[in-house]
């Protein structure tokens, strides 16, 4: 209960904190900068106890691993479930992955602050920006995924104008890396008919867009929780 209260709180003191940053300095109260930083600082200091709570979960999942890897050299049975766990593990991103791929990079478009405000909201990046390029890599069949290293799963959520993953803030540039087949990711992601808002921003309001291979993409381990909402026991 207290992680999801972690989690929760950060989202909505954050998105208290944009909407205050949308107004100009001449309509801001010395008071409302004031509360604008206490808010700020408060989203921080949750940031922090989240992540402390985070090592505490990679803690005791270390262990497990150690007390599943003791058991499994009981008896053929043991390690045949103990087997079953380890696919399950990795097919669910709870271990660290590395390969070729491919990486997408999105940075928000250097423009003036002048610029009419639609402009300004479509030269940077959104979380709905970052989902997209998930989906796509997905569907181009990507094996897996992480962004500024945080593992993407079924249990990743993307949120926010001030975009957290995971629940941890993040800030652009968002370097994403996919794990799999370079030529098939390459060919899906250059393709005019994927990521076309993307590209078009890109190319219209300067927000920064590329695509490239890599040799070696190196994906962590998932440390986040696991939201669980129904479980139905393994059968042989």
């Amino acid at each position: 209960m207290r992680a999801a209260v972690v989690l929760f709180l950060p989202m909505l003191l954050l998105g208290l904190v944009v909407g205050l940053q949308w107004q100009t300095q001449s309509t801001r109260s010395p008071i409302a900068s004031r509360y604008s930083a206490d808010l700020a600082e408060s989203a921080v200091e949750m940031q922090h106890e989240q992540d402390g709570l985070k090592g505490q979960l990679t803690d005791l999942r270390s262990r497990l691993d150690a007390i599943q890897q003791q058991a499994s050299t009981l008896d053929s049975s043991t390690a045949s479930l103990a087997k079953r766990i380890e696919l399950l593990r990795d097919s669910s991103g709870l271990t660290a992955k590395t390969g070729s791929g491919v990486v997408v990079t999105l940075d928000d478009g250097r423009i003036p602050a002048s610029a009419p405000r639609r402009s300004i909201e479509l030269a940077i990046v959104h979380s709905q920006d970052v989902a997209d390029v998930f989906n796509a890599a997905w569907k181009a069949g990507a094996v897996g995924i992480a962004v500024n290293g945080e593992r993407v799963t079924s249990a990743t959520a993307c949120v926010g104008s001030t975009i957290q993953i995971n629940g941890r803030l993040m800030s652009p540039p968002f370097v994403v890396s996919i794990l799999g087949r370079p030529d098939q990711l390459m060919r899906a992601l250059s393709d005019t008919s994927t990521l076309r808002d993307l590209k078009l921003r890109s190319d219209v309001y300067g927000l920064r867009l590329s695509i490239d291979r890599a040799a070696t993409v190196t994906l962590p381990a998932y440390t986040g929780a696991i939201p669980v909402h129904e479980a139905v026991p393994a059968t042989d």
